[in-house]
């Protein structure tokens, strides 16, 4: 026997780890059997103000702050005024001031140092939370109210409560099925409820048969005709049930699948709005759902989230996801959807049929409380966080082609994306004119190169009629061209309108511009050469033509 519960726990580890390399989240959500911390009756944490009862038969030594478990205070223990009955009339409360998870419960008699002689056979539980109207009475797996209670004034009796109590106030109510004088001693178990919940709305489940019913039977909200609301169930107790949906029909002891049928519902999808405690960044749901396709019984083929602050107005685009049909494995199926951060204090989920049946067990998230102010229906809370636009989302399943399986999500337009969208238009524009303004400058300078050198000298006119006058006054001589050399390319500030500049000094010639005009043209050098004119430091001519001395 030990040899084979060796290999089912190997079996099972073994599966896990090719479920991680296969990429599958394996979480196992809430766990209850960690959830086991004494909430602080027995050590002080619970104050005497948040320990109230319907009367005392005397305060001051067997009132409500005396109901410790193992502690000797005064009396020794709370002791009612009225005896116990099979009426509940007297109740000793606790108030958490928080919402918490309740595993189980204990009591104890009142010892009172070997003088007391009262304890409870029998007890009952109701608890309230802030979502709740009212005040809840407390039923195990297999519908009953009363709990099991002492023996003795000394010994303690603790029940484990299954389904656990997720609430913020717990009474005991003393029971009896004859009349007598009770006292007890009290403690709870169990953790602070940190999922946020406080409750789902949904269709309540349907029968299979005359005697099989898949109907969440630990709902504590309000059940008005199909429609289950403000409650808390079997999808968020923490516990997930057998795999195979039958085992809970024989078995009342075991956790149950809730589940609806497709043909009563003309294919509509299964709509669950789940309600939290503040507004929340989410980032993924799992949702624990059975496979068991040969007996009708598949996984969701898709489903959409929704989000919203108050719960009227569900604004940006669903977060939509299908899920590839799996026809191999038939044990459940944690399927987790990523959220992206989106933000709301409502989720809303649709699941649509993929067979016949859809059983589902548990579903948790992951959430993050939301710092800042929100109204009931703000316009447009998705610019808290800038979210990141995902198109499509990869969720691995063994055995068949994984881009199939994909999530979409688009995002709300946010303020700051318009903004940045005229931001990046402007730029564009900006870059436009840029573009165009060096595409000008680059054909004026083609035309500059590719234009001819303009004339030195007007036209019409003989170049030979011109005349520069000489250093040496004796003599004229032609107007010399300068040397023509390549140009060198235009300056880019020669392109752009600059302040006139001081005009060069003009040159003096014999012809004027006016002559040139009229085309008139002068006449020829004459033939001999003039007599020299007798001036001061003049140059003397030798036999030598070419060499002089000065005078």
């Amino acid at each position: 026997m030990m040899a084979r519960g060796d290999n089912r726990t190997a079996i099972m580890l073994a599966v896990k780890v090719v479920l991680v390399l296969l990429g599958i989240t394996v979480t196992d959500g809430m766990d209850p059997s960690q959830c086991i911390a004494p909430l602080g009756m027995e050590t002080g944490d619970i104050r005497d103000e948040d320990i109230k009862a319907s009367s005392s038969f005397d305060h001051l030594n067997v009132g409500p702050q005396h109901g410790r478990v193992r502690l000797e205070l005064h009396g020794g223990a709370w002791c009612p005024q009225e005896p116990a009955t099979t009426e509940l009339k007297e109740w000793l409360e606790i108030d958490f001031r928080s919402v918490h998870l309740i595993t189980a419960s204990e009591i104890q008699g009142r010892f009172g140092n070997g003088q007391g002689a009262e304890f409870a056979e029998h007890y009952m539980l109701e608890y309230w939370r802030p979502r709740l109207s009212k005040w809840i009475r407390y039923r195990n797996r297999q519908n009953e109210e009363v709990l099991t209670g002492n023996i003795n004034t000394y010994l303690e009796k603790k029940n484990e409560l299954d389904p656990p109590i997720i609430a913020s106030k717990v009474r005991f109510f003393p029971y009896s099925y004859h009349k007598r004088t009770v006292c007890m001693r009290v403690e709870l178990y169990g953790c602070k409820w940190t999922d946020g919940i406080v409750s789902y709305s949904m269709p309540q489940g349907d029968k299979k048969g005359q005697n099989w019913e898949f109907y969440d039977t630990a709902y504590d909200g309000h059940w008005d005709g199909e429609k289950l609301r403000h409650g808390l169930g079997h999808l968020t107790d923490g516990k997930v049930a057998p795999e195979d949906f039958k085992v809970p029909l024989y078995d009342h002891e075991v956790q149950g699948w809730v589940g609806w049928k497709n043909d009563s519902r003309e294919n509509r999808p299964i709509e669950i709005t789940f309600e939290f405690d503040k507004v929340r960044e989410f980032s993924a749901v799992h949702i624990y759902a059975n496979n068991q396709f040969t007996k009708d019984v598949q996984v969701f083929s898709s489903a959409t989230v929704q989000f919203s602050v108050g719960g009227k107005i569900y604004k940006g685009e669903p977060i939509t996801y299908d899920y590839m049909e799996d026809c191999i494995f038939e044990t459940p199926h944690n399927i987790s959807i990523k959220l992206h951060h989106r933000v709301g204090r409502f989720v809303k989920l649709q699941l649509h049929f993929a067979n016949r049946w859809m059983l589902l067990s548990e579903i948790t998230f992951d959430s993050t409380v939301v710092t800042g102010n929100f109204t009931e229906e703000e316009e447009d809370i998705d610019s808290y966080y800038e979210q990141d636009t995902i198109q499509r989302d990869q969720i691995a399943t063994p055995g068949f082609d994984n881009n199939k399986n994909l999530v979409s999500a688009v995002n709300t337009p946010t303020p700051l994306g318009q903004y940045l969208g005229i931001v990046v238009g402007f730029l564009a524009v900006i870059i436009v004119l840029m573009l165009g303004g060096v595409a000008f400058i680059c054909i004026q300078h083609r035309r500059y190169k590719s234009s001819p050198r303009p004339s030195q000298v007007p036209g019409g006119c003989d170049k030979a009629a011109l005349y520069r006058e000489p250093p040496d006054p004796e003599y004229a001589v032609p107007l010399q061209q300068p040397q023509q050399s390549p140009r060198a390319p235009p300056m880019m500030h020669n392109f752009f309108p600059k302040p006139p500049s001081i005009p060069p000094p003009s040159e003096r010639y014999y012809a004027a511009t006016e002559i040139c005009n009229t085309g008139f043209v002068p006449p020829p050098p004459p033939t001999s050469t003039p007599p020299p004119v007798r001036l001061s430091r003049q140059p003397r001519y030798a036999s030598n033509p070419r060499a002089f001395m000065n005078a």
